[in-house]
């Protein structure tokens, strides 16, 4: 019996573990020497517990990945938006590199290997000629460390590749371009000139920073223009509704001074900012029903077309150098943090789960005398429930 680190050939830098246990051999490469001597340690550690077994050739990947699907949902307690993510990224992306392998001869390198693939031109499988994102990516490697954590708990690995490998930067700052005071007011502008309408709907996007989601499942029972906040408890995405991304229902203000060139943050301090409330009591069709959807036709949801076919007249009228609507959530946490708001108010307002996941984005917005100090607030925070003269 025993347990031996070697590295073949000597000088090359990979290492295998190799197990002589109860008359059976096994013989894996591991990576570098770090790693095989934490396997082996491992493996030393169930040996004396009488947990290890030497387990027959492992199923292969496919088989193994197609097990986890079935049941990650149950065992997990995932969103089936989070299911479809994680199923098209096994489909779509590991299965085709993965899937005639067995579990146990994936490595740490063929890890890093699949993540240079997916990161070349021809990495996506919508467009053969573009390299995957990183954002994208991102789920990907998700799901792939699940799978293989569902294999070392089967005893197929003995420890999860995933585990050595280099963190990979994160691509969120990469595409956040948040815009301007004037670019603001410019889209805002040409949005009026085309739709009264869509400049409420614009505003009101801007002065929350809410997911896009999140604005299409608004209904009419969810404002409060007394009280100038509105109750963002749903989403709609993919043609259904849902729960907000982090769970539960956040009641937030629709007064934030994002738009006006002003360098004060709290709701209600500027005319403009009031205007959403009076842009609202005028569109020109509000639903009786308040289950009914407001920004949608016919009372349903906004649609993903209809957003961007709007969006696109918008801003070649504006003239403002294209980003999309999305980056009205960017704008809001950029222009709020630069504007000396509370971090925790500006998390909840928007949704984050922590304020440490939206500095990872946003940081770099925080004015340099509060970088490394929690932000404090410059006056008393606006309440949700703070009355509004018009």
């Amino acid at each position: 019996m025993g347990v031996k680190v070697r590295e073949k050939p000597k000088g090359s830098g990979v290492f295998y573990v190799f197990v002589n246990h109860r008359g059976q051999r096994k013989a894996r490469r591991v990576g570098d020497r770090r790693a095989a001597n934490a396997v082996a340690s491992e493996i030393r550690k169930r040996i004396g517990e009488q947990t290890f077994k030497i387990t027959p050739r492992g199923r292969l990947f496919e088989t193994t990945a197609k097990d986890w699907l079935e049941q990650v949902t149950a065992l997990r307690g995932i969103r089936l938006t989070s299911y479809e993510n994680y199923r098209s990224a096994t489909i779509h992306h590991l299965i085709p590199y993965f899937g005639h392998r067995t579990v146990d001869t994936i490595t740490t390198e063929m890890i890093e290997a699949f993540i240079a693939t997916k990161l070349k031109p021809g990495g996506s499988t919508r467009h053969a000629d573009k390299a995957l994102s990183r954002a994208s990516l991102r789920p990907v490697l998700v799901a792939l460390r699940m799978i293989l954590q569902k294999a070392v708990k089967a005893r197929e690995l003995d420890a999860n590749p995933m585990n050595n490998l280099d963190r990979m930067p994160r691509g969120d700052t990469e595409t956040v371009d948040p815009f301007t005071t004037e670019e603001l007011v410019a889209l805002l502008r040409a949005a009026h000139d085309l739709d009264p309408d869509a400049a409420t709907m614009i505003r009101l996007w801007a002065q929350t920073g809410m997911r896009a989601g999140e604005l299409a499942g608004l209904q009419a029972g969810d404002f409060d223009l007394e009280r100038g906040t509105v109750t963002v408890q749903r989403t709609y995405s993919r043609r259904r509704v849902g729960p907000p991304k982090r769970g539960g229902a956040r009641t937030v203000s629709m007064l934030h001074p994002v738009a006006d060139p002003v360098t004060d943050w709290r709701p209600g301090v500027t005319p403009d900012s009031r205007s959403v409330i009076t842009g609202l009591r005028r569109l020109s069709v509000v639903p009786l029903d308040p289950t009914r959807f407001l920004f949608g036709r016919g009372g349903e949801p906004l649609q993903v077309m209809d957003l961007h076919r709007l969006w696109h007249r918008i801003v070649v009228k504006s003239r403002v150098r294209y980003r999309p609507p999305e980056m009205f959530r960017h704008t809001f946490a950029s222009t709020m943090l630069s504007r000396n708001a509370p971090l925790l108010y500006v998390q909840k307002q928007g949704g984050w789960s922590s304020a440490t996941v939206m500095l990872k984005v946003y940081a770099r917005w925080l004015p340099s005398s509060e970088i490394g100090t929690p932000a404090q607030p410059t006056a008393t925070p606006a309440q949700p429930g703070l009355r509004v003269a018009l």
